[in-house]
């Protein structure tokens, strides 16, 4: 039997605030539409993006940049075809490590997995020369990545708070080589991920 198809656009890309579930549920409606409405509604989204023809104010008018989400549910909605993952969107820099993170440890980053949750570390890209288009990048997932055709889990607010947990006891968040380190205090880094799982609703 045929899948349903989803009625309308995820939150995620209308609203400012948003949590695991929220990112999850996103990551679903695409799944649900199949790779080939996936990819038409996921250029829709974030046409021109950096074209500096569109105004400033206009492309944050909601209190967000709308490419920055599309990469978001870029890196869980492709799953890699070879061995190592796939790059993260070349949009600028974020306040996380002076140093990118090396994608054995972050393979989704600036997404980060855990448990059935997935999380996001940073948003709002700082820009030092041409940030790539995102309609670049989605060509990118499509010919080098595996559309994903299986739902993620989406979390409640007990397991996603049990994840992130988890994601401050990891190995990789303990990494403090040379250059590694926070261009932001740690505790903010945390704090902006377990506010993404106090504020699913019970």
């Amino acid at each position: 039997m045929p899948r349903p198809q989803p009625s309308r656009t995820p939150s995620l890309f209308c609203e400012k605030a948003y949590n695991a579930a929220v990112l999850a549920e996103a990551v679903n409606y695409f799944v649900a539409l199949g790779e080939r409405r996936a990819a038409t509604e996921l250029a829709q989204l974030a046409p021109q993006a950096f074209d500096p023809k569109t105004p400033l104010e206009v492309r944050v008018a909601r209190g967000f940049e709308r490419h920055d989400r599309v990469g978001w549910v870029l890196r869980i909605l492709f799953l890699p075809k070879k061995a190592y993952p796939l790059r993260e969107p070349r949009y600028g820099g974020l306040s996380l490590p002076t140093l990118t993170m090396p994608p054995a440890r972050w393979p989704l980053y600036p997404v980060v997995a855990s448990g059935s949750s997935y999380f996001v570390l940073s948003e709002g890209y700082m820009l030092g020369g041409s940030p790539e288009d995102p309609l670049k990048y989605l060509r990118y997932c499509q010919t080098e990545g595996r559309f994903r055709t299986q739902p993620v889990p989406v979390p409640t607010r007990e397991q996603a708070l049990q994840d992130v947990l988890a994601v401050r006891q990891s190995e990789a968040w303990k990494d403090s080589a040379p250059g590694r380190r926070y261009t932001m205090h740690e505790g903010a880094v945390y704090d902006y991920l377990k506010a993404q799982a106090d504020s699913i609703p019970t």
